[in-house]
């Protein structure tokens, strides 16, 4: 199961910025503090789901707009529409709940999306476990991922492929290109993407879990969110398992020379922590790149300002944040 660094942050990561120049610092990501809430279950009115427990608010991401403001979207399962996304917007990360904007987007059948169900990305790709089924029905829009890239504003979702929105001033979104695909990245992506620029390159990881019930991390890059290349597993297995909720939401921090895969697990809702110095590798069926374990559940970070903030969907009726600080850690054996 996913967001946004501010502009100076995503500066930062492009550069693979390191503390002194020339040399990687490995550090440890550790939770300080209590957590607060940032955004509560809204009323959803017609929309709302006809069993309360299971309408949640899951993968999340958000966005500095110019104005100063903030906007969060996350996905909403369980209403009466199936999954749609919800908008928020507030004036500091430390102060919530913040206020509703309504719903921002559903799945539109005119763009080849999943508007019908039932619905396969929400457990697995191509096909989700019979258990979990009957649970989420409907239509599927999820996991907004918020990225500046030159001078638009883009937000990435999965609806039947890895698709996209972009906007000018941070606000409004439209689906990019025309029907039916104009917005369409790639169909063969999983969900829960999200994305980080690199020396000019963007590393899309998403979630893929298949029929065989494997679930793993996967990278594909782009200079031009046209032609992207072959996805490749960066990250499966190890102490997290191998099922197909196991490898979920990834999010991954450039910082001083290293990159930072936090996996989700809806498993046993903890997420793992992988430190490599290469974005295309954090380890498959091994631990040796595994630095931190947080109980959290599919969680975003965010860079503002020099302070380090991660989220949580805790109980799924609300959106905690909490900071984070980076430790210095031993060397990589």
């Amino acid at each position: 199961m996913k967001t946004f660094f501010t502009f100076l942050a995503l500066l930062l990561a492009s550069a693979g910025f390191c503390a002194a120049a020339g040399q990687a610092v490995p550090r440890v990501p550790v939770l300080e503090g209590e957590p607060w809430d940032i955004c509560v279950m809204p009323d959803l009115g017609a929309m709302k789901g006809p069993v309360p427990r299971d309408q949640h608010i899951v993968d999340h991401g958000f966005l500095l707009r110019p104005d100063g403001k903030w906007t969060l979207w996350a996905c909403i399962r369980g209403t009466a529409a199936g999954r749609i996304l919800y908008g928020w917007e507030g004036d500091s990360l430390t102060e919530g709940p913040w206020r509703p904007l309504g719903v921002t987007a559903q799945a539109d059948p005119l763009w080849g999306e999943n508007a019908a169900g039932p619905n396969p990305e929400s457990g697995t790709v191509p096909g989700t476990p019979q258990a979990k089924a009957p649970r989420w029905r409907g239509a599927v829009i999820q996991a907004p991922y918020f990225l500046k890239w030159g001078d638009e504003f883009l937000c990435f979702y999965n609806s039947n492929g890895i698709r996209v929105m972009t906007s000018r001033d941070g606000k409004t979104f439209a689906r990019r290109g025309t029907p039916p695909d104009g917005n369409l990245l790639y169909a063969d992506g999983g969900r829960d993407v999200m994305v980080l620029p690199v020396g000019g390159v963007l590393h899309a990881y998403s979630t893929i879990s298949t029929k065989d019930r494997r679930g793993y991390i996967m990278l594909r890059t782009s200079t031009d969110l046209k032609n992207w290349t072959p996805g490749k597993n960066v990250n499966e297995g190890g102490p997290g398992g191998s099922g197909p909720v196991s490898a979920e939401s990834p999010f991954v921090v450039a910082l001083d020379g290293y990159f930072y895969l936090f996996r989700a697990s809806s498993e046993n809702g903890k997420t793992y922590v992988y430190r490599s110095l290469k974005p295309d590798d954090f380890g498959v069926n091994g631990s040796s790149k595994l630095v931190a374990t947080l109980k959290l559940k599919a969680p975003e970070v965010i860079h503002h300002e020099g302070r380090w903030f991660i989220s949580d969907l805790g109980n799924f009726q609300s959106l905690k944040l909490r900071r984070l600080e980076w430790h210095p850690a031993p060397a990589e054996p």
